[in-house]
């Protein structure tokens, strides 16, 4: 059993297999962990972190596109239904993530 067992985290923007990212996505899953994960819209950049996720072994990846700069599809991501909130259930973020952990909450009163 790792240290990470029973957690979830959302990984932003994998790019490829040798990303930071990519690093840090094998270590979680090392520990037990489990990931989310997001990509760069278009269908280029999913099949990019699929390709990638396949490599690492990830089964049945939760993906989804993420622009940062979209209010929409931000909603998409950490608010996806009324009992599905993904923000709430995670305790570990890579790259943009840590800044939404701290200040989504606040944005959105």
């Amino acid at each position: 059993m790792g240290i990470l067992e029973g957690k979830r985290g959302l990984i932003v923007g994998i790019a490829n297999d040798r990303s930071i990212a990519s690093g840090i996505t094998e270590s979680i899953l090392a520990q037990g962990g489990q990931c989310l994960f997001t990509h760069l819209p278009g269908d280029k950049m999913e099949r990019r972190i699929r390709m990638s996720l396949e490599e690492l072994g990830v089964k049945d990846p939760w993906v989804m596109p993420m622009d940062a700069g979209s209010d929409e599809q931000m909603d998409q991501v950490f608010g996806m239904t009324g009992e599905d909130r993904v923000l709430g259930i995670l305790p570990f973020f890579h790259s943009f993530g840590f800044t939404a952990t701290l200040c989504l909450p606040a944005l959105l009163g």
